[in-house]
């Protein structure tokens, strides 16, 4: 599930930073804190074999949010819609990303966003007609359930799709529009029609 990109076929199935099996053992997996914490309680890769570092997490170094100028932030979690037609590889991305416990709900933090796709995509090889997408994107990592995964800069990890650069730059101008003029916190979601 968690393992390195698959290039199989025209649209290889999602990856994630690193899987479990890249570590020898517990301790190991939990200083690094690179790869999905399953159950959500901050122990990774617990059915690797110990020495085990349970319950010590990284902390992450909190980012300080710039004071924003000009932007709102709404109440309750603002649905940001996109067409399923337009963006078929986004939606099905999002949709097996959801399945596999990455949050449906996301905050927005501009702040650092630049080093989370980074730190993110760096191993992950570039490949010819295709882009990198991210779930959540890197300005949607903000601090929130399910979205702290990772440390330093916080909630870097994500979940990575080949899909066609033109839909995957179409969907990020589209994207960075609609949340033009929300302030950093606003929490949001995809939704498609």
């Amino acid at each position: 599930m968690l393992g390195l990109l698959a290039l199989a076929g025209a649209l290889p199935a999602t990856a994630s930073a690193k899987s479990c099996s890249a570590y020898s053992n517990q301790a190991a997996a939990q200083r690094a804190a690179d790869t999905r914490d399953a159950d959500g309680d901050g122990i990774y890769c617990e059915s690797l074999p110990c020495p085990c570092l349970k319950g010590v997490s990284p902390t992450p170094t909190p980012t300080p949010t710039p004071v924003e100028q000009g932007c709102s932030r709404p109440s309750g979690i603002r649905s940001i819609s996109f067409s399923g037609t337009k963006y078929p590889n986004i939606r099905r991305h999002f949709l097996n990303a959801v399945k596999d416990g990455w949050p449906t709900t996301l905050v927005l933090l501009r702040s650092g966003a630049s080093q989370r796709r980074d730190r993110l995509l760096r191993g992950i090889a570039t490949r010819a007609g295709f882009d990198r997408d991210e779930y959540p994107p890197a300005v949607g990592r903000g601090q929130g359930a399910g979205l702290t995964r990772g440390s330093s800069p916080i909630g870097w990890l994500a979940t990575v799709m080949y899909v066609p650069s033109s839909e995957n730059r179409s969907h990020g101008s589209v994207l960075g529009a609609k949340l033009r003029g929300l302030c950093s916190g606003t929490k949001f979601r995809y939704v498609f029609y």
